[in-house]
């Protein structure tokens, strides 16, 4: 079935169900806030969607959500429309000028998520026109392991946990980790270092706490990549722009198309795999119970 959606650009969207074909599903996660998590989700978004992929990204960041401001945008729109004012879910996702497409999801629509299982499955019913349109979405949680960023990040094929080496980020990065792997050892997590001082340091950090995976949690994580500090990036921000177009040829524009090369090689486990990402939430929500968190 063939559908088509205008969006605030005015970008056609062809949308057609391909069947078996399903999103493939990467949570943008970190320990604390602060770290550079919604930078870095947005320039690997329009990263992938350079090679020609169809990138949804969700804005899941209960506090500090602004994946908008990012793309240098404001929506007035969230799934919380979808929900309250039956608001078809197309007219939600907007379609932005980098060619990757964002639904938001604002403090409304996170706690009417927490609160009501039929909310989700109504989303997850209004979805299931979408689930084959994308090849990847990309979802902006918040920060630390509250039951709301958990749902999400059990529900993901994987995972990436943006660090800094700062130690409180490094402390509740690990706490991360390790609620993860405990409820489920087989979702890939990949380390991203950010604002680190040089490569040899994001690589120190991901050993470090690839060993502690090893050593407490008989697991592993992978190595996703580090960015470093720099001025470009700090400028891009403030204007912004996602440095993957501001300043293409940069070391941080690189450093992002490594990471996304990882990531998408990387082999999924979970067996979640004919499942869109709100049937996943709900089913994750309805084995809490069971965590012992």
């Amino acid at each position: 079935m063939n559908a088509k959606t205008t969006s605030t650009y005015g970008t056609t969207i062809n949308i057609k169900n391909s069947g078996s074909k399903k999103s493939e599903i990467i949570a943008i996660t970190s320990g604390k806030g602060g770290v550079g998590k919604t930078t870095i989700a947005v320039n690997m978004a329009i990263a992938m969607q350079k090679l020609r992929k169809r990138v949804l990204i969700i804005d899941a960041d209960l506090h500090l959500g602004n994946v908008d401001l990012n793309l240098g945008m404001r929506t007035d729109k969230s799934i919380a429309d979808v929900v309250r004012n039956d608001l078809p879910l197309n007219k939600a996702i907007v379609s932005t000028p980098v060619k990757v497409d964002l639904l938001p999801a604002s403090t409304a629509s996170i706690d009417l998520i927490e609160s009501e299982p039929a909310v989700l499955e109504k989303l997850a019913e209004k979805f299931k026109r979408f689930e084959s349109y994308y090849d990847y979405i990309i979802i902006d949680t918040g920060a630390g392991i509250a039951m709301n960023v958990l749902s999400f990040l059990f529900g993901a094929d994987k995972i990436c946990v943006v660090i800094t080496p700062d130690p409180a980020s490094i402390t509740d990065a690990y706490a991360v980790i390790k609620v993860v792997k405990t409820v489920n050892k087989d979702i890939p997590i990949f380390l991203i270092g950010n604002m680190v001082n040089h490569a040899d340091e994001g690589d120190i950090l991901y050993k470090k706490m690839n060993l502690m995976a090893h050593k407490f949690l008989n697991n592993q994580i992978y190595y996703g990549g580090s960015l470093l500090k720099d001025e470009l990036v700090a400028r891009s921000v403030k204007r912004q722009k996602p440095f993957v177009l501001d300043h293409p040829g940069g070391m941080a524009s690189n450093a992002v198309r490594a990471m996304i090369r990882r990531i998408m090689q990387a082999s999924i486990k979970n067996g979640f795999y004919n499942k869109n990402i709100f049937e996943r939430v709900l089913e994750t929500k309805n084995t809490q119970l069971e965590w012992n968190l």
